[in-house]
């Protein structure tokens, strides 16, 4: 009979796990998460000594994902237009193999943005990513402005609208 109820109560638990996770994910108006990884060049970067002092776009990205890389150009395009004007772009390269797949891929395929390696998900983790792609755009304030999960082109010129209206006027 305990056994019984243990199971019973177990699922009950798990059940109630899987319907209230999507509740507590990170979404917009939250304080964006600290983080600390290393880039490509093995340089540390500090999440809390860029928060406040810029616009931050965070793609959460994998070398194997397409969608992630059909991404890419519109983010770097981003880069180029807004980062002048306060805006930087961290990639969150999220491949298990960290550097030994990352590096080799970039050189191949060169970029604009800063490339992170989150190689144990330590950052997803905190973000919470479910999926890739996944961007968080992270305000003044240290805040999740804008969030979006896969690849719509819709996204980009949201994002863009909102970069035009902080970062022009």
């Amino acid at each position: 009979m305990n056994n019984k109820l243990t199971v019973i109560a177990l699922i009950i638990l798990i059940l109630t796990t899987i319907a209230v996770f999507p509740l507590i994910a990170l979404d917009e108006g939250d304080d964006a998460p600290a983080f600390v990884l290393t880039d490509i060049e093995r340089n540390y970067t500090f999440s809390k000594k860029l928060y406040g002092t810029q616009w931050l776009l965070i793609d959460f990205y994998a070398t194997w994902c397409e969608n992630c890389n059909a991404e890419l150009p519109h983010v770097e395009e981003l880069n180029m237009e807004f980062g002048d004007k306060g805006f930087s772009v961290l990639l969150m390269a999220t491949d298990n193999e960290g550097l030994d797949v990352v590096s080799p891929f970039f050189k191949q395929n060169p970029t604009t943005v800063k490339i992170l390696i989150d190689k144990y998900q330590k950052a997803s983790g905190v973000f919470e990513v479910e999926a890739l792609p996944t961007m968080f755009l992270i305000d003044l304030n240290g805040k999740v402005a804008y969030k979006t999960v896969g690849f719509h082109e819709e996204d980009i010129e949201e994002l863009r609208q909102i970069l035009s209206d902080n970062l022009n006027g």
